[in-house]
């Protein structure tokens, strides 16, 4: 991370008592050994949101959003984006007939390792405390960075029947970073690609943008036509 005050905020919660980690795409591009400077940030924290709101309002800062009921506070600091997520569990109904994107509870948790499996895939879960360098890693992300591997954690097809987003995101990063899906996740992928029409045009409009925005962005395009998504945003 090239930026050390992106480690400010974090710090902040640590030295109030909290376990913080950054996670998601600094983690996996420190990883690949990708040179950037991001513009958002994302934390996982045992913190709750009032304490993690409590803890902005002492260094003069009000969170732009605060989330509740899933745990998150948004806010900015020397011009970055900060999206802290207090660890969680989803809860999803039982009954995936239904397209519905979101969880219908969440359970707050107190260490990361019962944060990871509600993520979507094994290199978007891993976690850096940048204090001491050292990453936690619950779901084999190291691993499948090293192979060079997407893979959803869990069983694909569930977690792409709760959310269909998962699967252009997939994709996308399939795309993005020259992996290749393992068997399972692509298995599902072939099966349940067709879900992706169930979303609001304006849920998938948001993530074909950035599909749009590859370099290879031909390729991917391809890879949806054959998974029957032809999509129009």
């Amino acid at each position: 991370m090239i930026n050390q005050e992106i480690n400010t905020p974090l710090f902040w919660l640590q030295e109030a008592g909290f376990s913080a980690y950054f996670v998601g795409n600094q983690v996996r591009s420190r990883l690949l050994g990708i040179n950037d400077d991001p513009r958002d940030i994302d934390v996982a924290t045992n913190a709750r949101p009032q304490d993690v709101t409590r803890m902005l309002r002492q260094h003069n800062i009000i969170p732009a959003t605060v989330d509740e009921k899933f745990g998150v506070v948004a806010f900015r600091f020397n011009e970055v984006l900060y999206e802290v997520t207090t660890f969680r569990r989803d809860i999803y109904s039982e009954d995936l007939a239904h397209v519905k994107r979101y969880p219908e509870a969440v359970q707050f948790v107190q260490v990361a390792a019962q944060d990871a499996p509600r993520r979507d895939i094994t290199i978007n879960a891993i976690y850096l405390n940048p204090k001491t360098g050292k990453y936690l890693d619950y779901v084999g992300g190291l691993q499948d960075i090293t192979d060079k591997v997407i893979r959803i954690i869990g069983e694909p097809s569930i977690r792409f029947q709760e959310d269909p987003l998962r699967i252009l995101r997939v994709v996308r990063f399939k795309h993005e970073l020259g992996f290749k899906y393992d068997a399972k996740t692509l298995a599902a992928l072939k099966r349940y690609g067709f879900l992706v029409k169930k979303l609001s045009p304006g849920v998938v409009k948001k993530e074909y943008l950035k599909i749009q925005g590859l370099s290879n962005y031909h390729q991917a395009k391809v890879e949806l036509q054959k998974l029957g998504l032809v999509l129009k945003v």
